[in-house]
């Protein structure tokens, strides 16, 4: 996923910043497979939300027990399917359950996803990206990181494969790291991931400037900061 970029920064900060990209580099590498294996079906003309589900699931549940996400699956552009304007063939929680279509809270109009980060970015530089932290109103009410990869076909995007894993996932997963460090994980708009300060929550607005080191995540729009 590129190199790590170094800014006066000690070597614990940037052993942290490498366990970052490593793990969205499994992700990432995961979500590969997920848009591979759906090459034939996303292929197909007039395909049907039934026929794409059929080809996910597997594939999906899979991924899921090999690293420790939340939830994943693929998420169709607008007018792709068939019979479906806007769907989600994507899997959740430990029951796996099916989140096929989201609605407007109070109307029941679908909900329009593709002007989210997590679908706009991908579309936009056709390439991997991890979005968050954010509260998952979509699908989970959770405190989120989603990553998500384009998926073309004949030049077009379809849609997107991803992958939510949980904030407290990765709190768990990376705050040795972070504390050994003395480090702020923030994302591109400097909002805080995961701090080894307890007094900086995440989602919390932070200047870089009044932080001694900065460590690029790899291409990443994850940044740690040392103080």
């Amino acid at each position: 996923m590129g190199s790590v970029l170094v800014e006066g920064a000690s070597a614990a900060a940037v052993a942290c910043a490498r366990e970052i990209e490593d793990y969205f580099g499994r992700v990432v590498a995961e979500l590969d497979q997920l848009r591979d294996g759906l090459a034939e079906v996303c292929a197909r003309e007039r395909l049907a939300a039934a026929d794409l589900v059929e080809a996910a699931y597997p594939l999906t549940r899979e991924m899921l027990g090999r690293l420790p996400l939340f939830g994943g699956g693929f998420v169709a552009a607008p007018g792709f399917l068939a019979d479906h304007h806007l769907y989600l063939a994507w899997w959740q929680g430990e029951e796996q359950q099916l989140l096929a279509q989201s609605t407007v809270s109070g109307s029941g109009d679908p909900l329009d996803y593709s002007r989210f980060e997590w679908f706009r970015t991908p579309l936009e530089t056709g390439g991997a990206h991890v979005t968050g932290p954010f509260v998952d109103y979509v699908c989970s009410d959770e405190y989120m990181l989603t990553t998500t990869a384009p998926v073309h076909v004949g030049g077009t995007m379809v849609g997107v494969v991803g992958a939510d894993t949980l904030l407290d996932t990765f709190e768990s997963l990376m705050i040795d790291a972070v504390r050994a460090a003395g480090a702020t994980v923030v994302n591109q708009a400097h909002r805080v991931v995961l701090s080894a300060d307890p007094r900086v929550p995440p989602g919390r607005l932070v200047t870089p400037g009044e932080h001694g080191g900065t460590i690029r995540c790899g291409d990443l729009p994850l940044t740690v900061l040392t103080a």
